[in-house]
């Protein structure tokens, strides 16, 4: 599946639950042999950079099959042009079970924002097998160019349990 054609589905998909907050099995998940998908709320931000701004659009979501579950994440990050717009970006998915993170990964897309305009921020955690109960939780560090400021971490929303 192209990343614009994806990009688009996991949009519909996010929109859809921020109304009913329901279950959504798409048929493409379901081809690849997931057979759920749950996503939270889709996280929208705007900064200032010392060029034009960014925009970030994000969905934190839970995936399975019968016996693996894995934290799905789904974003893009949007912009005017310019080189350089940040120090570090980086995505981390977790899988939680309550407050325990049972699994993390990180995906750096630093160079990528810097060097092209509208940029897919994909990131997934590896595969847990367990029981259902699991959420998909992330959080972004954004550090600006040159803004003077330092980094910070952005809590998004939780996925919803599987």
């Amino acid at each position: 599946m192209s990343r614009q054609r994806k990009y688009v589905t996991t949009t519909l998909v996010s929109l859809s639950l921020v109304a009913g907050g329901a279950l959504v099995t798409a048929p493409q998940a379901q081809a690849s042999g997931v057979h759920g998908l749950r996503c939270g709320k889709e996280w929208l931000k705007e900064l200032d950079t010392s060029g034009e701004n960014i925009d970030i659009e994000y969905a934190n979501c839970i995936g399975w099959t019968k016996t693996r579950f894995r934290a799905e994440g789904y974003g893009r990050v949007l912009d005017g042009g310019g080189s350089r717009k940040v120090d570090a970006f980086i995505v981390e998915m977790r899988v939680d079970r309550g407050n325990v993170t049972i699994q993390r990964s990180r995906c750096n897309f630093t160079k990528a924002i810097n060097t092209h305009d509208g940029v897919n921020t994909d990131c997934n955690s590896k595969a847990v097998i367990g029981r259902k109960g699991l959420t998909g939780d992330s959080r972004i560090y954004i550090d600006l160019d040159s803004d003077g400021r330092g980094g910070k971490w952005y809590n998004l929303a939780g996925s919803g349990r599987a």
